[in-house]
């Protein structure tokens, strides 16, 4: 299989910038061969595009939530893990064949890992039958270009990590759900591993070189055109030597900026989970609350032929009819005293 051509270490301050970017280069890449990026984000979850938003992310979760345009599961992100994004011209795509390499790679660093389900990569626990999820993965499909992106825990915060993902209980929901693994950090095997040596000995197997650093926070030079026009874009590189190499894409700063604000707003976040419902009680009534897009769509009684139940879901229906959905608003509709205070 051909080698990756080159590998780049992103760097940005906020997730915001990393998903907007990688957006940008599978509809502007031209290359001819396939470009390996590398990144780390600040604690953060990140959601695939079609999963439920409630279904995925934990109501004690305390880092902030973002949504990629890619399938997939739920992710966590800190410091300790190493993101990893092949931009690949779709005619040379081959998603086994990737995973392969990568799981090749990362063997090398002393942890013997192999693909398996679903797009993950995985290592063999101490039992021999066991095995622990280093990697998972996703990907969308441009016009022209594959993004194929995945997480490679190094030594992450598996404690965050588990306090981050897993929602509530739904009682109807057609999203894409996250399938559970066992997280697991590769210095758990080789404790001396760091973030910055796996970068260099991954980027070492896969391209045959050091990874070129682009800066995201200097990307668009300020003498350059202004925003909203197009043009060809060099990065910026810590090594101004690194700047005489070919860069394959011409990118649009309105373009950018325009991701960049669909992924950080709530219409995106949360209004694109799918639709779905939750039950609530009160005493013997039970009522389903539908959700679409984020508000309450509409309450109805669990059992049409109860009393109480068609009470209950039409004096919620009344006054919780559009409002945003968050974590507390079950725990709002089953309060004992909202019940009493709206039916007398």
């Amino acid at each position: 299989m051909q080698m990756i051509a080159q590998a780049y270490w992103m760097m940005a301050e906020n997730p915001l910038d990393i998903i907007s970017f990688e957006e940008c280069l599978v509809n502007a890449w031209t290359g001819n061969t396939k470009m390996l990026l590398f990144y780390v984000n600040p604690p953060s979850v990140i959601i695939g595009r079609n999963q439920n938003y409630w279904r995925e992310v934990s109501p004690r979760c305390r880092v902030p939530v973002y949504r990629r345009s890619s399938g997939g599961g739920a992710v966590y992100h800190d410091s300790g893990n190493l993101n990893w994004a092949l931009i690949v011209p779709r005619t040379l795509h081959s998603q086994e064949d990737e995973l392969s390499l990568m799981a090749e790679a990362i063997s090398k660093l002393g942890v013997y890992a192999r693909p398996g389900d679903r797009g993950g990569i995985f290592v063999a626990m101490g039992d021999g039958e066991a095995q622990g999820k280093i990697s998972g993965t996703a990907r969308r499909f441009g016009t022209r270009n594959v993004l194929h992106h995945g997480t490679l825990l190094v030594s992450a915060d598996l404690q965050a990590l588990r306090a981050s993902l897993g929602g509530i209980r739904l009682f109807e929901d057609l999203s894409i759900a996250s399938v559970p693994g066992n997280p697991v950090n590769l210095t758990r095997f080789v404790p001396s591993l760091s973030v910055d040596e796996v970068v260099a000995r991954l980027a070492d197997s896969l391209s045959g070189m050091a990874p070129k650093t682009i800066d995201l926070a200097r990307f668009w030079d300020e003498a350059g055109p202004s925003q909203g026009s197009s043009f060809s874009q060099r990065p910026s590189f810590s090594d101004p030597e690194d700047a005489l190499q070919d860069f394959d894409f011409c990118m649009e700063r309105r373009a950018f900026d325009t991701f960049r604000a669909q992924f950080g707003s709530p219409d995106w976040i949360l209004g694109q989970s799918p639709p779905f419902s939750i039950s609530v009680s009160q005493g013997k009534a039970r009522a389903i609350v539908r959700v679409e897009q984020g508000r309450i769509a509409e309450i109805h009684p669990l059992e049409t032929d109860d009393p109480g139940s068609i009470e209950y879901a039409d004096i919620l229906q009344r006054r919780f009819l559009g409002v945003q959905f968050d974590f507390k608003v079950k725990e709002i509709l089953e309060k004992e005293h909202l019940w009493t205070d709206m039916r007398y």
